[in-house]
């Protein structure tokens, strides 16, 4: 691990640092963010009796999404500005009985046994974890035989990850030093990292072909941004997820469903 990846969970378990820029169910870019929702909703058929585990619950959308629909849902967070807004959101939904949000972090999930929880979802964190490997792991060994993990990811192909790996590149040049706090990976490199945790793809959805401005904490709210975020808006009212594998891989966001391999195993 380098020493920029090292900072990088300092970082995130400090207050006054997510909270300042991560609000994904407000602003320009809601829109976005709530058809990853919107995909799980429709693509997969929710049992009531699941339990799951929401890994980065951030605000709680997705734990909320579980328990709303009678799933028992454990959400857990470095952060402490996240854990508040997502037990707020868990009062404000009325599901406190059935979403509990602790204190926790992804790549050390000893507290939970092996094989208890139905689902595991991580998203939006892949891009953030210093040791994505150890993390999967991780959440492999703590899902049971036949159940489902749910991810998300910045795809380097696509044109939103293309942009943002320029402007890291830049950044780096006039900042060297400074602390990046995301990255992009490959549609290969995440299939290799899935399969060395025990876990195969079966199912994935591309969110945002042409939302190129996901991050516009980055630009402001200049005209171009918002020129760009009107064709995002058009874009996914006619298609708010792509599910052909070609068009998927490209979305600024990939949602993904992995299994368990029969012969792989947990934190293998």
């Amino acid at each position: 691990m380098s020493r920029l990846e090292a900072g990088v969970g300092d970082y995130f378990a400090r207050g006054g640092t997510v909270s300042a820029w991560w609000t994904p169910g407000s602003g320009p870019l809601a829109f976005h963010y709530n058809a990853e929702l919107q995909a799980l909703e429709e693509g997969l058929p929710i049992d009531a009796d699941w339990r799951v585990l929401d890994v980065g619950t951030g605000p709680g959308r997705f734990g909320a999404m579980f328990a709303g629909r009678g799933c028992q849902v454990t959400g857990i967070d470095l952060n402490p500005d996240m854990l508040e807004i997502a037990r707020e959101t868990a009062r404000e939904l009325g599901l406190e009985q059935r979403f509990e949000i602790r204190q926790g972090n992804a790549e050390n999930l000893s507290e939970f046994a092996d094989a208890s929880f139905d689902v595991v979802c991580c998203m939006e964190l892949f891009d953030h974890l210093p040791d994505l490997r150890k993390a999967l792991g991780e959440m492999r060994r703590v899902l049971k035989p036949g159940g489902r993990f749910l991810y998300t990811y910045v795809p380097t192909e696509s044109l939103y990850g293309m942009l943002g790996n320029v402007y890291r590149r830049l950044r780096a040049l006039v900042r060297p030093g400074e602390l990046m706090i995301s990255r992009t990976y490959g549609r290969a490199d995440v299939d290799r990292l899935l399969e060395a945790a025990g876990l195969r793809v079966e199912r994935y959805w591309g969110v945002g072909l042409l939302c190129v401005s996901a991050q516009t904490r980055l630009f402001g709210q200049n005209a171009i941004v918002r020129g760009l975020t009107a064709i995002a808006r058009a874009e996914s009212r006619r298609f708010p997820y792509y599910t052909a594998p070609r068009l998927a891989r490209h979305g600024a966001h990939v949602v993904g469903l992995a299994r368990p391999t029969p012969s792989g195993k947990p934190g293998s």
